[in-house]
């Protein structure tokens, strides 16, 4: 009975081994080829630190990509498979490099705006580059890593080629240790894996896709021209509705229409609409003065700003079929009715260093086309704090008519980079959040400090137009969570919206601001904007409410959707394209109590 019960284990042990061995095989029979991948990632996450935020995800990811890589190669015949070894090696130099090269040179990595760089540049160009830029100490850095590696290459594959005994224990632990690695990287990248996929199925996916997972140049090379594709498309599609663009009549109402677009802004941390701290003491003040009007039942169509910037600045009505680039960018209607439009803006400037999230939002108003069609003012300069971007109307000659957007950089992540230490003014300490520890509480203090910090910039803007017959209208691309419901930060990127995520995550703030001069002189827009404080709302339609203010005629402008408009008609507001927000919302614990009445 013990014979055989030894005989059964030895049997088993047999099993278990050849079962490792077998699955540490692809890696065991490229091995060479997988220690020249990680070194040439290991050198751009050292030359690239500045971009690398997290590279203990970089390297799980790599282990991960690298065993279905050599399994892939293992379905080549041996003499087939040295001939797409030498092809996939190529493409990995020639990337890495590459991309090292204009690290070292101009501070960037591949990005969808440096690729694109890349593909409008003519041979000639081209030529010029190679001779200009391939000198100095970015090429020599670059040379001598590339000679380095090379080296190493040689060797390891002279050590491939050495036909030495390997002991079988070294075989079966080697065997183990691949094993087990490969195990324990698919935890930490497999929910990732599918997003990734799905990215590159959509570019609606941009925002929803972690910068961690483009880990590779050769990751980064394919995402950007992937959402360069889908740009171009996009592009082509938007110019061909604007070629029409014709005004019937406009009669400037408002001679001065300011739109400031907030980031990030959760009403559920502003003072208010009944947040317990006060992180809105001036719009507080400014409403106690009778000089903002507040709507309580604004939503956003996405938690996403790219998305958001879409839908917002084009006139697409959302709840008719087609995309946003079946309607026109509105700021061409105001220019095209006399307006000065300008785009002051603390997040999309034109810039190789630009990600692919902020490329997503912004690739048609860089357009030099449709900016020209939209724009008559962009700023070019990025600025730390809003407070010191705002300045930069100060350089800005209005005209007789002016349409001016303000773009904040508002309470992004990471929130405690969004104010400066004289504008901090809650602690973890001052906070009463019990079911929080030390570390969320200090987050929720960030995010409170970032949006009182927020409210004197708002208070700023209005005082430049104190003197102005003009409007200021305020709302946020979305809201944010913040460790108030699901006991998070930020947001969360799944297609499916619960109540609380509606509320936390769609829900924005929106106010109008009225100058002295604007009060006095269109005392029937004032009053009518504070009488539809409770009307349904949803940011996609802005463009409507821009264009009624500025009294123009034309075929885009419809007055069902304006909110100050007599014909206003509430519509079902879309959350994502196709959840209706209201239907979410209603009898949950999250609807409004005014509007249980």
């Amino acid at each position: 009975m013990i014979h055989r019960l030894v005989s059964w284990t030895k049997a088993i042990c047999r099993f278990l081994a050849k079962v490792l061995c077998t699955l540490a095989m692809p890696i065991r029979h490229n091995w060479v080829f997988v220690l020249m991948m990680l070194l040439m990632l290991s050198l751009c996450i050292w030359r690239e630190w500045i971009y690398q935020v997290d590279t203990a995800l970089h390297y799980w990811h790599f282990c991960f990509d690298i065993y279905l890589l050599c399994i892939f190669l293992m379905l080549f015949r041996h003499n087939i498979r040295r001939y797409v070894k030498f092809l996939l090696y190529g493409i990995a130099y020639l990337s890495t490099f590459f991309e090292i090269f204009i690290m070292e040179r101009f501070q960037v990595i591949f990005t969808p705006t440096t690729i694109n760089l890349w593909r409008e540049t003519n041979a000639e160009e081209t030529r010029e580059f190679f001779l200009a830029y391939f000198t100095g100490s970015a090429f020599w850095i670059t040379s001598g890593l590339l000679l380095l590696t090379v080296c190493i290459h040689i060797l390891l594959s002279k050590l491939e080629d050495w036909k030495a005994p390997r002991p079988y224990l070294l075989k079966l632990l080697s065997s183990f240790c691949i094993v087990l690695i490969t195990i324990l990287s698919i935890s930490p990248t497999l929910g990732e894996k599918e997003l990734l996929c799905r990215f590159f199925s959509s570019s609606e996916q941009a925002e929803k896709v972690k910068s961690e997972l483009f880990y590779s140049p050769v990751y980064r090379i394919v995402y950007s021209l992937c959402m360069l594709h889908v740009a171009d498309q996009d592009l082509d599609d938007l110019k061909e509705s604007m070629k029409s663009i014709q005004i019937d009549s406009c009669h400037h109402q408002c001679p001065n229409i300011i739109l400031v677009i907030g980031e990030s802004f959760s009403k559920h941390h502003a003072q208010l609409y009944g947040y317990k701290y006060k992180t809105t003491p001036n719009m507080i003040r400014m409403r106690n003065e009778k000089s903002l009007a507040v709507m309580y039942d604004a939503v956003t169509p996405w938690n996403l700003t790219s998305k958001v910037f879409k839908n917002m600045l084009s006139t697409y009505d959302m709840n008719k079929s087609g995309k946003w680039t079946d309607g026109v960018l509105f700021p061409a209607i105001m220019r095209k009715a006399g307006y000065k439009v300008a785009f002051l803006t603390n997040q999309y400037q034109k810039s190789t260093t630009q990600n692919g999230i902020d490329f997503n939002g912004s690739f048609f108003l860089n357009d030099s086309e449709l900016d020209t069609l939209c724009f008559d003012i962009r700023n070019e300069k990025h600025y730390a704090l809003d407070g010191d971007f705002i300045k930069e109307y100060e350089h800005y000659q209005p005209a007789a008519y002016n349409f001016i957007i303000f773009h904040l950089y508002g309470q992004h992540v990471k929130y405690n980079c969004r104010f400066d230490q004289s504008h901090q003014y809650f602690t973890a300490d001052s906070l009463n959040r019990k079911k929080l520890n030390q570390e969320q509480k200090q987050i929720v203090a960030d995010y409170d400090n970032a949006t009182r910090y927020n409210d004197q910039v708002f208070a700023d803007i209005c005082h430049y137009f104190e003197k102005d017959d003009a409007i200021v209208i305020y709302l946020s691309d979305h809201g944010e969570e913040v460790y108030d419901y699901i006991r998070m930060f930020g947001r969360t990127p799944g297609d499916n919206i619960s109540a609380p995520i509606a509320y936390y995550e769609f829900e924005i703030p929106m106010v109008m601001w009225f100058s002295p001069i604007f009060k006095e002189k269109h005392a029937a827009i004032v009053a009518k904007a504070r009488a539809v404080y409770r009307e349904p709302f949803i940011s996609s339609n802005i463009s409507q409410l821009v264009m009624g203010l500025a009294g123009i005629k034309c075929k885009w402008y419809e007055a069902e959707r304006d909110l100050l408009s007599d014909a206003y008609t509430p519509q079902q507001r879309l959350l994502k394209g196709t959840i209706p927000y209201d239907s979410i919302i209603a009898g949950s614990k999250f609807e409004q109590k005014w509007k249980k009445k």
